[in-house]
């Protein structure tokens, strides 16, 4: 799992420094605060760390070289890489971040910087990296990807087009691994037979290339364009679970998973959420949701488990400002998810004072 983080100069943001972190990382803050580009970026560096860890078993690579093309593959920049440097800062962007197992037999710092004038080549990085299988990170965009499966492949790897990033790439490539017969983790188990009976039935493969998923209901089988937003953001964690790639070791990158789903499927995926990370994996979440930063508190005041709320606030033409909140008092840190909320109710009260 991550254990520290340190970023400087990245894109809206001047300064990012956290140690210790959690099991689990809430990001909350308006449009325009860097949520998704956080995740993104945290997300690159893990990815490339497994995706070096895999090829350097069969193939001459270096890290730098893999860290380089997946942070230019997620992020699709115009210029370059250095169009992830924050703009008007004279620094380069640096980023150092410490990945360490549950028994702390890894610990992996990476380093690396780059300037202005990076295009696709990152010289200055961590030279000594000691590959691993004890870390694989994954990556939920807000859209959903099961109606476009084939289509976002297509675009990709047979058109080189740029209309889907890596996030999506490397999610419809885990999905289109088979499931497998054998055992789950107990606790994954569990989650799995919970998000399921949310909206009894489940997601499952087809093996045909036009139709590769279907949701199954009952003796009743529907495509993937006739169902629910919300029940396929749901499926794509139960396959991820059954073909054993979110499981203990999992650093599982969500943004905004309330997105079509109804606020009691919200809380169950809060809940959720909670299980897999006593199950070993690690989470990190963008959201705008009310719904889900509350139960996230919830839960961690119920089972005393540390929940980071990561706090974002940005005003015009200056640096976002972050500030990290544990979530175990069960206790939500003033943010601008509430102030709407208490805005609202101020207008309601308005109204019926001068009605």
């Amino acid at each position: 799992m991550i254990t520290s983080i340190s970023i400087d100069n990245f894109m809206v943001h001047e300064h990012i420094h956290f140690d210790n972190l959690p099991a689990i990382n809430v990001i909350i803050g308006k449009n325009d605060t860097g949520k998704t580009g956080l995740l993104k970026l945290l997300y690159a560096s893990i990815k490339s760390l497994e995706v070096y860890s895999l090829k350097i078993k069969n193939t001459k690579t270096t890290f730098k070289e893999e860290l380089a093309e997946k942070l230019h593959n997620t992020f699709m920049p115009r210029k370059g890489l250095s169009d992830l440097v924050q703009k008007g800062s004279k620094e380069k962007l640096e980023v150092k971040i410490k990945i360490e197992n549950e028994s702390s037999k890894y610990i992996q710092p990476i380093f690396y910087s780059f300037g202005e004038r990076t295009e696709r080549t990152i010289v200055n990085c961590v030279e000594q990296i000691e590959p691993t299988e004890a870390v694989n990170a994954l990556f939920v965009p807000a859209k959903e990807v099961l109606t476009a499966f084939t289509d976002i492949r297509n675009i990709r790897e047979n058109f080189y087009g740029t209309g889907f990033d890596d996030t999506y790439l490397d999610l419809i490539k885990a999905l289109d691994l088979p499931t497998t017969k054998g055992r789950v983790a107990k606790d994954l188990s569990l989650v799995n037979e919970t998000l399921e009976n949310l909206f009894e039935g489940k997601i499952e493969q087809t093996k045909q290339n036009e139709q590769p998923f279907i949701f199954k209901k009952g003796n009743q089988q529907f495509a993937m364009q006739q169902t629910a937003e919300g029940i396929k953001k749901i499926g794509i964690l139960t396959t991820l679970i059954n073909n054993r790639l979110l499981g203990k070791g999992t650093v599982l990158f969500m943004d905004e998973p309330e997105t079509a789903l109804h606020p009691d499927a919200i809380r169950k995926i809060v809940e959720m959420l909670i299980s897999m990370s006593k199950a070993g994996v690690q989470i990190f979440v963008a959201t705008h949701s009310y719904f889900v930063i509350k139960q996230f508190a919830i839960c961690a005041k119920r089972d005393a488990l540390p929940v980071a709320c990561w706090n974002l606030s940005k005003e015009d033409g200056k640096p976002v400002v972050n500030s990290f909140h544990d979530l175990q008092e069960g206790v939500l840190p003033s943010n601008t998810i509430i102030e709407e909320a208490l805005k609202m109710y101020d207008q309601e009260i308005q109204i019926d004072l001068h009605s």
